[in-house]
């Protein structure tokens, strides 16, 4: 009996999470009126917007006014993979991209829709922890809980970083373990596609990036989902 109610215990705690509505948020012509929406839209942070995955599939846009745990003097935030803050190509697979598109981080070639259900039932999570100017930051994973003792060691073996580029283009970069001192070949860049600076009432569209976001959608076969 015991092993039972463990089991339905466990099985509750993986699918909770699933009960949340996913769906579009909206078009890519309207982004600037459902982007940028989120709970932590107004805080100080130098990178606030909404970015473009490039070399990264299906996943297509991630959305930071969604962060939590924000805190000003460590200069970290926590970001949900499940959450409304990352939006995936619905009916994609990550060998649906060539070109300027193409896979340079592998991932499992998983529909779109399953991936983000799976970072929801796993509670997959990120921690950013940015340097003085916040032009790098160090990249933290965690799954389930962020005390996971199996997380916390690989967290300790393995290296990520995320690096500002030009043109608010952040590249992240994975190291070879052991000494952690050589970037592998993995790497993905993030492209700003609506971006809003502390203070400011509206946030601005980077044309640039919303082709960008366009092109990619009709590659990825024109549909994309957001989970609350």
């Amino acid at each position: 009996l015991n092993s039972r109610l463990v089991l339905v215990g466990l099985v509750a705690f993986l699918c909770t999470p699933l009960l949340r509505p996913c769906g579009t948020p909206g078009s890519l012509d309207d982004i600037a009126s459902w982007a940028l929406q989120g709970p932590s839209r107004n805080i100080n942070l130098p990178l606030m917007g909404t970015y473009l995955f490039k070399g990264l599939n299906p996943a297509f846009l991630v959305d930071l006014s969604y962060v939590r745990a924000w805190k000003p003097e460590e200069r970290s935030f926590v970001l949900d993979m499940g959450g409304p803050g990352f939006m995936f190509l619905s009916d994609a697979r990550e060998t649906d991209f060539t070109g300027e598109f193409k896979t340079t981080s592998p991932v499992p070639s998983w529909r779109g829709s399953t991936i983000l259900r799976v970072f929801r039932m796993l509670r997959a999570s990120l921690k950013f922890t940015f340097n003085e100017d916040f032009s790098r930051a160090s990249i933290s994973p965690a799954l389930l809980s962020p005390y996971n003792p199996l997380v916390l060691m690989m967290n300790r073996l393995l290296k990520e970083e995320m690096v500002l580029q030009r043109g608010g283009v952040w590249k992240r970069i994975n190291f070879a373990p052991p000494s952690n001192s050589t970037p592998t070949d993995a790497h993905y860049y993030l492209h700003p596609v609506l971006t809003k600076r502390s203070g400011d009432s509206k946030a601005s569209i980077v044309t640039d990036g919303l082709r960008m976001a366009k092109r990619k959608l009709a590659m990825g076969a024109g549909a994309f989902e957001q989970c609350r």
